[in-house]
């Protein structure tokens, strides 16, 4: 269920072709949610390639993975394919101990030389339960497939440890999804176990906002407690972004310039130190289950913010 939930994320994407800022090395998040009892850290762990190891826990549960992602473009099909790379992980602690990973397919910018951009998904998710065997495999249809007018379209199974189909999923990552399996009594079960919230009638002239959500914009607010109690890298305080959200466009760019500049002095100090850029909070290493490499959570971020221990944090902006 918490695979196919972050899956969804999908369905605000297609329509967000517009290019936003790049983290900076070194540049961090935290958000914490009080109601669901969750929180959540981000670092940007690579410039290039551009990777942000995220890390988020709740009570009970974990779940880790990473943005690495490898692009081809392709000039016939006038595409430009963005391929996830490693898989996300999530632990239960308290639900029999059970650790669940899974893949996602790619996202497509199609028309990228000539035609209407769009954002397409495409290919394969597989979740494994790496506790009990059971594994789903979700494929994703491009635009135009199965039939000519279907766009989003995914259909998949869940089947146990020895091949043998229990569930299966149908849906849309635009609109919902649906199992359907038998039940102990020989009678078919269908749920539709998300569906999308109504859009905002001005969705679609929202491109000044990259089409992100009410939920996402809300994630830069300027609250003066919280900007008092968080590291000199974390988002809320990168200057050109704040400018761009005030309205200040071309200050915006000045300050985008300036940041990039100062991080490109700070790659060739590491260079003529022969040094190898380490992130904070994160290291690099072989998954136990795997055997990918991913990134592991190796500090703690909430212990270093209560005892207001921010020295090592880089200063990037």
């Amino acid at each position: 269920m918490c695979s196919f939930l972050r899956i969804v994320g999908f369905a605000f994407s297609k329509d967000r072709t517009s290019k936003f800022f790049n983290p900076v090395l070194g540049e961090t998040f935290e958000y914490v949610d009080n109601d669901l009892g969750f929180r959540f850290f981000g670092e940007q762990v690579s410039h290039h390639p551009a990777i942000s190891a995220l890390y988020t826990e709740g009570n009970g549960w974990e779940l880790y993975e990473n943005t690495n992602a490898k692009s081809k473009f392709d000039l016939v099909g006038n595409c430009l394919e963005f391929a996830t790379i490693g898989r996300t992980h999530i632990k239960f602690h308290n639900f029999f101990n059970e650790q669940i990973s899974y893949t996602k397919p790619s996202a497509i910018v199609r028309n990228i030389v000539f035609g209407n951009l769009f954002i397409d998904v495409e290919g394969k998710s597989e979740i494994i339960n790496h506790s009990n065997g059971d594994s789903i495999e979700l494929t994703f249809f491009p635009k135009g497939k199965p039939t000519s007018k279907d766009q989003g379209v995914i259909e998949g199974s869940l089947r146990d440890i020895d091949g043998i189909e229990k569930m299966k999923i149908t849906g849309n990552i635009y609109s919902h999804f649906e199992i359907s399996y038998t039940d102990e009594y020989g009678k078919e079960i269908v749920e539709i176990i998300w569906k999308i919230n109504p859009l905002p009638e001005n969705f679609k002239e929202q491109e000044n906002r990259y089409f992100i959500t009410d939920f996402g914009i809300n994630l830069n607010n300027n609250d003066l407690n919280l900007l008092k109690s968080l590291p000199r890298s974390d988002s809320r305080l990168r200057p050109d972004q704040r400018e761009l959200e005030n309205q200040n466009i071309e200050f915006a760019g000045e300050e985008k310039n300036r940041i990039e500049e100062k991080q490109q002095r700070a790659r060739k100090e590491l260079e003529t130190k022969k040094k190898v850029y380490q992130p904070m909070y994160f290291s690099e290493t072989y998954d136990d289950l795997t055997g990918e490499l991913n990134y592991q959570y190796c500090r703690d971020y909430w212990d270093d913010k209560k005892k207001n221990n921010f020295d090592h944090f880089p200063d990037i902006y």
